[in-house]
């Protein structure tokens, strides 16, 4: 019986101790798992205020930077604007230069347009005086070789003019010619006397210098003077048929369109109209 309690006893102190070593275990484990908790909540703590240290580091080198970069904005504009206004000032002064040169020039333009102007007008005066004095001469020579003609050829003077009769015959066109190239032109009656006088001078029947080649129907002077300007006219009247001018196509199909003076009729009535290609006599006139 003692045995027994005193096994008892001792499973009982063994239970115990077990116990005991098991609530050691349980203690020592929770304590373990209550450092490791701890150590998280510390790690997490520093790294927390790492991160927000760092972001504030960065923030604060961000702000840095852009006021270095303004910084060397603002330096670098003023030195920007101080080159700026320096070549400003450089290109006020050459524009005033420029300036000034261009007024002198402008100037030097005007007098030497002035200048241009005088010396173009007096060419121009000096030219017209040039040409009218040409022009006299010419006429002048003209004059004196029309004289020297009218010496050699017996010319005949009536009422201010100079007639020339000619002894060979040529058709209207080249009667004129002949005419224009010594200075003359074939004669233009304008008045009854004229008429008179010519006709009596007359041997044959001769050229006058009137024609209708323009217009048919309006006779004209070798001067451009018509019939109705001199007033006067000498046409051959028949007493039946067509008077003159007739323009008969027979003879030469394109008309007649030139006049001539037959000698022996009466001196009133003594134009005719003629083809223009026939040769015949001529009078070149010239006023004096």
């Amino acid at each position: 019986m003692d045995s027994v309690y005193e096994n008892s006893r001792i499973v009982l102190s063994t239970v115990a101790s077990n116990e005991n070593s098991r609530n050691e275990g349980n203690h020592s484990y929770e304590q373990e798992s209550e450092r490791e908790v701890n150590t998280a909540k510390w790690n997490k703590l520093l790294l927390t205020v790492f991160a927000v240290s760092l972001v504030f580091a960065l923030g604060g080198l961000c702000v840095v930077s852009i006021l270095y970069v303004r910084a060397l904005t603002q330096q670098s504009a003023q030195t920007n604007t101080k080159i700026m206004k320096r070549q400003l000032e450089e290109l006020t002064a050459n524009c005033s230069r420029v300036k000034d040169d261009l007024y002198i020039k402008d100037s030097m333009m005007k007098d030497l347009t002035a200048n241009y102007s005088r010396v173009k007008d007096d060419l121009h005066i000096k030219d017209s005086m040039v040409k009218e004095l040409t022009a006299n001469n010419s006429r002048i020579k003209e004059q004196q070789s029309f004289y020297k003609a009218f010496r050699a050829s017996n010319m005949t003077a009536f009422q201010g003019k100079l007639y020339f009769f000619s002894s060979d015959k040529l058709t209207w066109s080249s009667s004129r010619a002949f005419c224009v190239s010594r200075g003359t032109d074939l004669v233009t009656i304008t008045s009854r006397s004229e008429q008179a006088f010519l006709q009596s001078k007359m041997n044959e029947w001769t050229w006058i210098g009137l024609s209708d080649l323009e217009t048919e129907g309006r006779w004209v002077w070798v001067n451009n003077q018509t019939l109705n300007d001199t007033g006067v006219e000498f046409w051959y009247k028949r007493q039946s048929g067509k008077s003159e001018p007739d323009n008969w196509t027979k003879d030469d199909p394109s008309g007649e369109h030139c006049a001539i003076v037959k000698y022996a009729l009466n001196y009133l009535k003594s134009w005719f109209d003629v083809s223009c290609e026939h040769t015949y006599k001529f009078i070149c006139e010239k006023k004096i």
